[in-house]
This record gives structure tokens, C-alpha cells and sequence, in this order.
């Protein structure tokens, strides 16, 4: 039975042992292989990217390439009709494969009219310039690539190399030359035929689900993934800065509508909104319908939140939806904000200070009665009730601009939750932005002017600290451009956006794109974090709430510890009693202040959030 069990063992660990050395060998395969790919096409392809990057300094990239292929051609008929090659006879394959090879590149130089379609359909050559150069890069090392085939069998002639062995190497290096050529070709191809779809896609469709829609671009096309999103992006911006496009960010992702046909199929809509004073959410789902051939969930989320006829109002029997025309017809209570309907008489002037109870009104006169109180009298009540109510106006403030409508609150959230982290941290952090200077700092961490721009998408976020589609970078700080700080998931998008923002030259005194992974800085948090920020009993959100709770509550109950101990010290003049009073108060305070700055403060932001 032992030798059994022993055996087992055996056979364990040697299947162990040859599966480590298969992937040693394999591995070890793998670097030999990509050594002697290296060593073989490396030097070819270092000598066209060289040549690429010496004719585009001259900007002769492609009558370098018109020179060279008239050459190559000639020296192909010559090779391939006259025999003139020292080592291949005439009319062979070996001789004649050149003009093949040649040909093909030649057809590779109408390269700008292929640009000129591509610029029909609404690109620029600055917005494919790293194609282009790849382009061209391909056009060069394939001649180079010829050039080692075409001399392959004079080494077997010069060094006494087998002929049949050079003969296969000089057949590897024209097909890989040939290969190199048809690539070229099928980008661009690709390319081209890439925005003419999305430009006539966006002319006959005037419904689009964005995340659908660039899935399938990305499967119909041998493109890189960011490299179609990215034209797409592009073109479709392009649009919506144009007014051709409008674009909702709905329950199950974005949708572009043509804007034309939405303004026609919404007017007729809020013409029907005004046959009736108010509607619930079924009676609007019901006479709305899906006119927009949105999906089931979006079409829900638009009635819910991107209406922009009307609004929703909160009645005693329910939520209902009411047009603006009819708004003079309401009234709404100043305290909670409860609505009836009130028929005025005519040439009646409406209260501006509604209240539907009596508890609502007693609710505000307290609140005024706060407001006017003197700073004085809140100190006399009580220590922590003063801390309280001197800190919670400010708090409040803040978080209001987050819950703001009209769909900004998360940037102001991004903005917030940033600076808490890196007060956390223990960084000089500092919101300069509650001053409204025109573009200026939002931040201040360690003496670093920050910019933070929280969008969808990393072209919107970059986009949006330029003047519009072809302007300047806005935000300029002493020492020059602003650092740009955007969602932590956008930073590798955001750094090429920017990149290319640089080649064009609309970064003011910067004109080397490495310097973009310098001015675009890595938010702490990601965009869907920031938005999240925003709605009622999210993790994000309480998460936030607890860290600015402690950071704020922590200042206030250390002020409150140090004077009630000093109050207390100087009447009685006992420090142990004295220290003991005081570090109760405190807690007190950092509990109450606390509270009054956590959850209860979104209650408004769940229902104000709006990003349409």
C-alpha cells in the first residue's frame, strides 16, 4: 500500500515538474522567436520610421515617396525584364515579384485622396495624424524590406551561404514587405469607409443608442477599439457643438437624436401637454408613448427626468406632471413645497408665501426666527448648538451646488469628494472655485492650480476646458496651463486627448504632447463615483458623507472642547472637572454637527440630480 501511495506521489510530482518545464520551454521559445523576428525585420523597420520621421520634418513625405517609387519601378523592370540583377535571371519569379511589391506601393501614395474623403466626412488630417504617420511608416519599411530581399542572394554569392537558404530568406522578407503594404492599405481603407458610415448613419437614423451603435462599428471594422471610438467621438461631437445633435444620458446609456426631428415630434407633444392641467406618471406615459423609438427603460427615465415642457409637481393625491402653461395655476406651498391647484380671479395677484398647513408656516417662521438671530445669542444658548448652526448654513451651501439641476452636480461632487481625499491625506488642499473667477483654479493642492472637468467621456471632459471646437485652453495659471484634473477611469483617454490638443497647438506655451500625462492629473475618483455622490444611500454617497462629517465635525468639537475647558476652569478652578466637562461637550458637538451634515442633505440632491 506504501509503495502505492509513494508511487502516486511520484507521478504527482513529476507531472508537476514537466509542466514547469513546458512552460520554461515555452517561454523560452517565445523570447527566442521575438529575438529573431527582431533581429531579422528591426533594422528595416527602424530605417523606415527614421525616413518617415526625416521627410515629415521637411514635409516631403509623400514626394519622397512618389521619388522612391519611380525608382523602385524602374529597378524592378530592369531586375524582372532585362535581367540586370547580378543573382536572378529574367522573367522569374524571383526577378519579376519586385514590380508586384512596387506597384502595390505606388497605389499606397494616393494616400490624399483618400484623406480628402475622409475630410468629407467630417475629419480633419490633425485628427488621424498618428494614422497617417503610421501610414507612411508602412510605405517605407516595406521598400526597405524589398531592398534586404532584393540583396539576400548576393550574401549567398559574397559569403558562401547556402543559395537555397538565402533564397527562402529573401522570399520571407518580400512577403513580409508585401504584407506590411496590404495592412497600410486596409487601415486606411477601413478608415475611410468607417466615417462614411457614421456620417450616413447619422443621416438616416434619427434615433441612435450610443453604447449599441459603437459596438457594432467597433465588430464591422479591423480598426482598434480606441481608435473607432475615438473617430466616433469625434464626429458625433461634431454635430452636437453644431446643434445637429442632441444626446441624453438615459437609464440604459446614451442617445443621440437627430435635433431637427426631436423639436418636431416634442413640439406636437407639449401641444398636447396643454389640453389638461396636470397628468400622472401613467396618463403621461399613455399619451407620450415611445414617440422618440427609445428603449422601454429609456423611455421611462426621459419621462422622469428630460421632459422640458413641464415638470413635476408633488400633489396631495401623488407626483404629477404639469405643463408650463399652466403653472400660473398652482400654488406651492414655501415650506415643503406641496402643490394645488389654486383658480385666482382675474387681475389677482398671487402670494408669493403660500403655506398648505399651519405647520408648514410655524416650520418657517422658526427657520427666519434662526436666521435673524443675532451670532451673539447662538453662543449664550449653548456651545455646540453655536458650533452647529454657525458650520451648517456653509455645509449645506456646498452640498447644494452638487445637487444642483440641470445635470452639474456631479462635477461639483467630483470637485468636492477630490478635495476631501486629499485632505485625508494630510495635502495642503484648498476650493478655490467658490469664488466664481473666470477660468480660474478650482483646487489648490500644495501649491499646484487645479481644473477639475468631470464629463461622460475623456474628449468631453479635455474638451470642455477649451474655447469651444477649435479654441484655446482656457485655464492659465502663473506659471503657466492649469493642471486638468479628470475621472480616475478617463486618465489614458484624457492624456491622448490632450496629446493631440497640443500637436494642434491650442495649449498656450506648451508644444510637447508628453507633457499632457503631466497636465492632465488622475481624479481620485471615477465619473460614475462623482455622479453617485449625488443620490441618496449610494455607498459613494455616505462614503462622502462620513469623511466631510469628520473632517468638519472634528474642527468644530476641538473648538468646542477648548473653550468650554477654559469657561469652566476659570469658574471653578478645578482642571480635572474642567477636562472632564469639556471632553464631553466635545463629543457632543462632533456627534450633533455630525449628523447634521451627513445623509439628510441628499434627500434634496435625489430628487434635484438631473443630467439629461
Amino acid at each position: 500500500m506504501l509503495q502505492i501511495v509513494g508511487a502516486l506521489i511520484l507521478l504527482i510530482a513529476g507531472f508537476a515538474i514537466l509542466r514547469l518545464l513546458f512552460r520554461a520551454l515555452t517561454s523560452t521559445a517565445s523570447a527566442l522567436a521575438g529575438f529573431i523576428l527582431l533581429c531579422l525585420f528591426g533594422p528595416a523597420l527602424l530605417a523606415g520610421y527614421i525616413t518617415e520621421r526625416i521627410t515629415r520634418l521637411f514635409h516631403i513625405r509623400w514626394l519622397a515617396g512618389v521619388f522612391l517609387t519611380i525608382a523602385g519601378m524602374i529597378i524592378s523592370f530592369m531586375w524582372g525584364l532585362d535581367g540586370k540583377h547580378i543573382a536572378l535571371e529574367a522573367h522569374t519569379f524571383d526577378s519579376v515579384k519586385f514590380i508586384l511589391t512596387t506597384a502595390l506601393a505606388a497605389g499606397l501614395l494616393a494616400l490624399p485622396v483618400q484623406i480628402r474623403t475622409i475630410q468629407q466626412n467630417g475629419l480633419t488630417p490633425e485628427d488621424i495624424s498618428k494614422e497617417i504617420n503610421g501610414y507612411y511608416c508602412c510605405f517605407y519599411t516595406a521598400f526597405f524590406l524589398m531592398a534586404c530581399s532584393a540583396y539576400a542572394p548576393l550574401i549567398a554569392l559574397q559569403f558562401d551561404i547556402s543559395p537555397s537558404l538565402m533564397w527562402w530568406g529573401g522570399l520571407l522578407y518580400w512577403l513580409a514587405a508585401l504584407v506590411t503594404l496590404l495592412w497600410a492599405a486596409s487601415q486606411i481603407q477601413a478608415l475611410k469607409r468607417l466615417t462614411s458610415a457614421i456620417s450616413q448613419t447619422l443621416e438616416e437614423q434619427p434615433v441612435l443608442n450610443s453604447k449599441s451603435w459603437l459596438s457594432s462599428l467597433q465588430n464591422d471594422y479591423s480598426l482598434p477599439e480606441t481608435l473607432t471610438e475615438r473617430i466616433w467621438l469625434t464626429l458625433i461631437s461634431q454635430r452636437i457643438s453644431r446643434g445637429e445633435l442632441r444626446e441624453f444620458e438615459l437609464a440604459d446609456g446614451n442617445w443621440l437624436l437627430d435635433n431637427a426631428w426631436y423639436e418636431r415630434n416634442m413640439a406636437g407633444f407639449n401641444e398636447k401637454l396643454r389640453e389638461s392641467l396636470s397628468f400622472t406618471p401613467d396618463e403621461l406615459k399613455t399619451l407620450f408613448r415611445n414617440r422618440l423609438n427609445l428603449s422601454p427603460e429609456a423611455n421611462d427615465d426621459f419621462l422622469d427626468r428630460c421632459l422640458d415642457g413641464g415638470d413635476w409637481y408633488p400633489f396631495s393625491e401623488g407626483r404629477r406632471f404639469v405643463s408650463f402653461h399652466h403653472v400660473d395655476e398652482l400654488r406651492i406651498c414655501a415650506s415643503c413645497g406641496l402643490t394645488e391647484v389654486h383658480h385666482a380671479p382675474e387681475n389677482h395677484k398671487p402670494d408669493p408665501e403660500w403655506y398648505c398647513s399651519s405647520l408648514c408656516r410655524e416650520t418657517e417662521t422658526l427657520c427666519q426666527d434662526i436666521y435673524e438671530r443675532s451670532h451673539t445669542g447662538f453662543i449664550s444658548d449653548a456651545t455646540a448648538n453655536g458650533l452647529i448652526l454657525m458650520k451648517l448654513p456653509e455645509t449645506w451651501s456646498t452640498n447644494e451646488k452638487m445637487f444642483a439641476s440641470g445635470g452639474q452636480g456631479h462635477g461639483f461632487a467630483a470637485e468636492r469628494g477630490n478635495h476631501i481625499v486629499d485632505r485625508v491625506r494630510l495635502k495642503n488642499a484648498r476650493i478655490l472655485g467658490d469664488n466664481n473667477a473666470r477660468n480660474g483654479a478650482d483646487r489648490l493642492v500644495s501649491g499646484t492650480e487645479i481644473q477639475t472637468k468631470y464629463c461622460s467621456t475623456a474628449v468631453r471632459s479635455v474638451g470642455a476646458a477649451f474655447d469651444g471646437q477649435n479654441g484655446q485652453y482656457r485655464y492659465m495659471g502663473n506659471h503657466g496651463p492649469m493642471q486638468l484634473e479628470v475621472p480616475r477611469d478617463q486618465y489614458a483617454g484624457a492624456v491622448e486627448t490632450m496629446k493631440n490638443k497640443i500637436r494642434e497647438g491650442k495649449v498656450p506655451g506648451v508644444t510637447d504632447p508628453a507633457e499632457a500625462s503631466r497636465l492632465i492629473r488622475r481624479g481620485h475618483l471615477t465619473y460614475t463615483q462623482a455622479r453617485n455622490i449625488t443620490r441618496f444611500g449610494t455607498i459613494e454617497s455616505v462614503t462622502y458623507d462620513i469623511a466631510e462629517g469628520s473632517v468638519v465635525s472634528l474642527a468644530a468639537g476641538g473648538i468646542s472642547f477648548a473653550l468650554t475647558a477654559s469657561v469652566f476652569w476659570l469658574s471653578t478652578g478645578d482642571r480635572d472637572a474642567a477636562l472632564q466637562t469639556a471632553a464631553v461637550q466635545a463629543g457632543k458637538t462632533f456627534t450633533a454637527h455630525w449628523l447634521s451634515t451627513s445623509q439628510p442633505s441628499n434627500f434634496t440632491g435625489s430628487v434635484l440630480f438631473r443630467v439629461c
